[in-house]
């Protein structure tokens, strides 16, 4: 029979563990780099959290947006409007009580619809004096505006652009900070473009009205940015206008490094910003993410209901609001996670609501770490069950830890406002048990088939369908393995068989193999062969068995209990056909140790079996049984692992084959006996007879049999060992060796 398989199956197995591990690696360097691709996969995630469960918005939180909308530009013009219109709406507002006026627009130049500059340009076709007159005649609507931003609270607008000048917005706050200096975290720009130096310096307050957006959609907007070459900080149009509200007049950034924070001497980047009794958690690069609740038109209240008295003053007073346009003309629109074609304006609103209401979405800085080591680890452990549990239970498996990547995020988002990434660890995941799985179960109807031929030969057949179903729990062709190997042998089993006739025989050896058998096979061992009256089997081979000395000595006592009950039926046979009935005794061998275990025979026939020195010893331990008068005789190796079973020490023998002694021990009983008083008794009493029998002493030894047989009897052990042991100290006292080394050598096999 071919065996190729044999040499060829650990690559078949290692085949789908080398791609699971493959895809899992890949996977991991990826996260690791981080690419703007998988950045985007979970901004779309987390999107679609805030899209499942949005803010909710209340409309007690006092923020308001005073719209430009259509119906007010019907009633004032086109925009821009006059500044003396929008003087008009900041006086307005400011009878009404509002805590603060932010205004979502940039006033770059002077008014070109004022009456003063039509007049200046009358120079080129009057005369000078006649301008001076009607220049003093007529107000500046710059300056009425001016004048109306004075007596308010009012947050003008500046932005960054590429075609604007190099001179710094102006500050009306001062900045402290903790830990790191926050500048070099911050984006930087290049140029700004200002509202008119006479309106800024009428304000409380100067923000960007820029949200940085780095996509189509706006999901994160800096609170502080810095301008190339200039020193300072400059804030965002939002908390600058919480900052005016509270009339509050710095800005207080905590960093890395500050009391309190982890940084683990990294510079991990911005943590908050405080301003008044606000306190604003912000990413390392100083951003807020914005959590949206979509656009909510409750929040808006229109510039023509100011204009015309109709909005009741318990409506504004108090609030923070913004002065923007919902016009489509205008366009000011932008594309918010929950909602697309949001007016701009609402953005900026919605920011200082959460700094008002202290709603925000985080995440943490140790996210990033914590989905890479669950990605690891959990994927490492997807790599090792793969072969180790069937398809079933490892797409059960799969489920749950994908399921646990998807649902923890979002717990952790809808519970605690965290954001964690929901997509690429489970996916990775299911990448990893989808990959695996489909090459291995490519791999697994063919190896069923050779498995099935190749044991199909010496097992039976349930067990070789178990080992074709698992065929990941073999490794065959001359492993070496630790095992331990059990040898049985009837005592005197020649006399017993005169007795019956080849039928009667063939009945008897049945009724007592099939009993030791299935004890064998309950303690998950294997039937190496029958050799007449007398069985091999081992532990721990072809499938690994946990605790297999412990198991073989559990079949040996089992086995040497179930013999005195068949003994018992046997003499009630022999008694009722008027026949001597002979006792039965088996011995039983055991040792544990290092060999060889594979298929082993011949071209044309062969078997699984085990070879090596610690089988021989088995054999010789067994042996042994006869002369020491013992029912189980274990090796060295053995004892060492079953500290609990109750063994004794019994000699130093030098077996058949052996240049070194070996150190053996009966095997008297469980682990409840090996606790109980009388055994400990025997064991001191044994103890002290080997050393005087080792070290010469042979008529002390003697002396000590008769205590010992005694203690023996009280333990419950019974045996041939001390009659045996007097005999032998008997003939040494009569002929002492001159050479004695307390070893016994073994003169029979």
């Amino acid at each position: 029979m071919r065996m190729s398989w044999l040499f060829g199956r650990n690559t078949a197995q290692r085949a789908p563990l080398a791609i699971a591990f493959l895809v899992l690696v890949n996977a991991l360097f990826l996260r690791a780099i981080d690419p703007a691709a998988l950045s985007r996969l979970r901004d779309l995630a987390f999107d679609s959290f805030q899209r499942i469960e949005p803010r909710q918005y209340l409309p007690e939180t006092p923020v308001r947006i005073i719209d430009i909308d259509e119906d007010a530009l019907a009633a004032y013009g086109q925009w821009p409007w006059p500044r003396t219109v929008l003087a008009e709406l900041v006086d307005k507002l400011t009878e009404k009580g509002v805590a603060a006026i932010a205004f979502d627009a940039i006033f770059a130049e002077s008014d070109r619809s004022s009456l003063s500059g039509m007049v200046r340009e009358l120079g080129a076709f009057t005369d000078p004096e006649t301008v001076r007159k009607i220049s003093a005649a007529v107000q500046d609507s710059d300056k009425v505006f001016a004048g109306a931003i004075a007596a308010s609270k009012v947050v003008t607008g500046f932005g960054f652009d590429l075609n604007g000048g190099t001179d710094p917005p102006r500050r009306f706050f001062g900045v402290a900070f903790a830990g790191d200096d926050p500048s070099q975290f911050l984006p930087q720009q290049a140029r700004t473009v200002e509202t008119l130096p006479l309106l800024v310096a009428a304000a409380k307050g100067n923000g960007s009205v820029n949200t940085d957006h780095e996509s189509v959609v706006i999901r994160r907007v800096p609170m502080m940015f810095r301008l190339a070459g200039q020193a300072g900080l400059f804030p965002a149009l939002s908390i600058e206008a919480v900052r005016v509200a509270q009339g509050a007049g710095t800005y207080f950034i905590k960093s890395s490094g500050a009391s309190s924070e982890l940084s683990f001497g990294q510079s991990t980047g911005m943590v908050s910003i405080k301003t008044g009794d606000v306190i604003v958690p912000t990413d390392g690069r100083g951003q807020l993410t914005l959590f949206d609740t979509g656009h909510v038109p409750q929040r808006f209240i229109s510039a023509l209901a100011v204009f015309r008295d109709k909005v009741p003053s318990a409506e504004l007073e108090g609030r923070v609001v913004f002065i923007g346009t919902s016009a489509i003309g205008l366009k000011d629109l932008r594309n918010t996670p929950v909602q697309d074609t949001v007016p701009g304006v609402e953005v900026h609103a919605q920011l200082a609501e959460q700094m008002i209401e202290q709603q925000f979405l985080a995440r943490p800085d140790y996210a990033t770490g914590a989905e890479f080591l669950y990605l690891a680890v959990i994927g490492l452990l997807f790599v090792w069950l793969l072969p180790r549990l069937s398809a079933g239970r490892m797409a059960v498996v799969a489920v749950v830890f994908v399921g646990i990547g998807v649902l923890v995020p979002w717990v952790a988002y809808s519970e605690y406002r965290l954001l964690f990434d929901p997509i690429y660890p489970p996916a990775t995941l299911a990448a990893i048990y989808v990959s695996g799985s489909a090459l291995a179960f490519m791999s697994a109807e063919r190896e069923r088939r050779e498995i099935r031929g190749a044991f199909g030969l010496y097992l039976s057949p349930d067990v070789v369908e178990q080992l074709a179903r698992n065929p990941d729990l073999l490794q065959l062709g001359g492993e070496m393995r630790e095992i331990t190997v059990m040898f049985t042998d009837v005592r005197g089993f020649t006399t017993i068989s005169e007795q019956f006739d080849p039928q009667g025989l063939t009945r008897f050896m049945n009724r007592f193999l099939t009993p030791m058998t299935d004890l064998i096979l309950s303690h998950r061992g294997t039937i190496d062969k029958y050799m007449g009256d007398a069985i091999m089997a081992f532990w721990n081979a072809p499938i690994e068995v946990e605790g297999h000395a412990a198991r073989a000595c559990q079949t040996a006592l089992a086995m040497q209990a179930r013999l005195r009950a068949l003994n018992v039926e046997w003499k009630a046979e022999a008694e009722a056909e008027n026949r001597r009935h002979i006792p039965v005794n088996i011995g039983v061998g055991l040792n544990t140790g290092r060999a060889s275990v594979g298929n082993f025979g011949s071209t044309q026939r062969f078997t699984y079996s085990c070879l090596g020195d610690s089988v021989n010893l088995a054999s010789r331990l067994e042996g042994q049984c006869k002369t020491y008068g013992v029912g189980i005789i274990i090796g060295s190796t053995t004892r060492e692992q079953v500290p609990d079973f109750a063994t004794i020490e019994i000699d130093l023998v030098m077996v058949k084959g052996k240049t070194e002694p070996e150190r053996v021990y009966a095997l008297v009983g469980d682990a409840a006996m090996a606790t109980s008083s009388a055994f400990q008794a025997l064991l001191d009493r044994q103890a002290a007879l080997l050393a005087q029998y080792r070290i010469g002493g042979f008529a002390e030894a003697l002396a000590m049999i008769d205590t010992c047989q005694q203690a023996a009897e009280q333990a419950g052990w019974q045996q041939g060992y001390y009659e045996m042991m007097r005999a032998r100290i008997d003939d040494l006292i009569d002929d002492s060796p001159v050479d004695w080394t307390g070893v016994y050598v073994a003169k029979d096999k």
